[in-house]
């Protein structure tokens, strides 16, 4: 279900010139209000900035346990690379925030999407942000206007409160389920999946990740719990569990199969 926050549509010339004065690019014009999109496995907001024949979309989206934000910055398609991690920064006016970048192209090439990943501490800082500005390493900067952050704020986290009672995500611990969902991730990995980014890097890493499992005991998403700091093997991780990964699902009390959450064990990413 999508909720639409209205917010300014146009800012002051004023604005733009202080952030020139900063060596900030000037910030892009939203054309539309916030959506906010409550989806079955996700708690995402979005909005076009910019040209209207040619919209930068600038979206954000919660993690399930509430503790990271990846901000998502998409454009029409002009590249032709793979998916690709680089540095950035993520600034709200208050300082950087140093943040690995993942880019990729949308399922049905539409896209190019770069996604910044930060902790929910430093996504505070955007309650009072005018702006915010995301640069990636040998790229420009590209800033977007703000506005309505509390309210927007506010509105994801009741969405991702939402999203935990869906999927039963306390559901062992409050009573609700008589048996978690279980699964065995241990041999669905091969030496074939180690992503080629990553080896031409010598990237190495440990991550940890919260599974939706439906009914069926498919995965349904996957979110990161624990980084392992390279996000193209943390997005590989999740790639794979979700194509190949099968549950027993979870049981209710009368023992009918529902959806559940599912931690899994760690996974290392290593050579050798």
């Amino acid at each position: 279900m999508a909720r639409l926050l209205s917010g300014l549509l146009v800012a002051s010339a004023a604005f733009s010139t202080l952030c020139e004065a900063a060596g900030q690019p000037p910030a892009l014009q939203p054309l539309s209000s916030w959506n906010l999109d409550y989806g079955e496995t996700q708690c995402l907001a979005s909005r076009k900035y910019d040209d209207p024949a040619n919209p930068v979309t600038l979206a954000i989206r919660q993690s399930p346990n509430g503790e990271t934000y990846e901000l998502l910055v998409g454009r029409k398609r002009r590249a032709t690379e793979p998916v690709l991690e680089e540095e950035g920064i993520v600034d709200f006016g208050r300082g950087p925030i140093n943040a690995w970048v993942l880019f990729y192209q949308t399922p049905d090439k539409a896209m190019d999407v770069h996604l910044f990943r930060i902790s929910a501490a430093d996504m505070a800082q955007a309650r009072s942000a005018t702006s915010v500005t995301m640069h990636i390493a040998d790229a420009s900067d590209v800033g977007f206007q703000l506005a309505l952050m509390p309210q927007l704020l506010d509105g994801l986290q009741t969405c991702t409160a939402d999203l935990k009672r869906y999927w039963n995500m306390d559901g062992e611990k409050d009573g609700t389920l008589s048996k978690g969902a279980r699964g065995d991730l241990r041999n669905i990995f091969s030496s074939d999946d180690y992503p080629r980014e990553a080896m031409k890097r010598l990237q190495q890493g440990q991550g940890q990740y919260l599974l939706l499992v439906d009914e069926s005991g498919k995965v349904a998403g996957c979110q990161v719990l624990l980084a392992t700091g390279v996000p193209i093997l943390d997005a590989q991780a999740c790639s794979v569990i979700e194509r190949r990964a099968r549950f027993a699902p979870a049981l209710d009390k009368s023992g009918d199969p529902v959806r559940s959450t599912v931690i899994t064990p760690p996974i290392r990413w290593r050579f050798g």
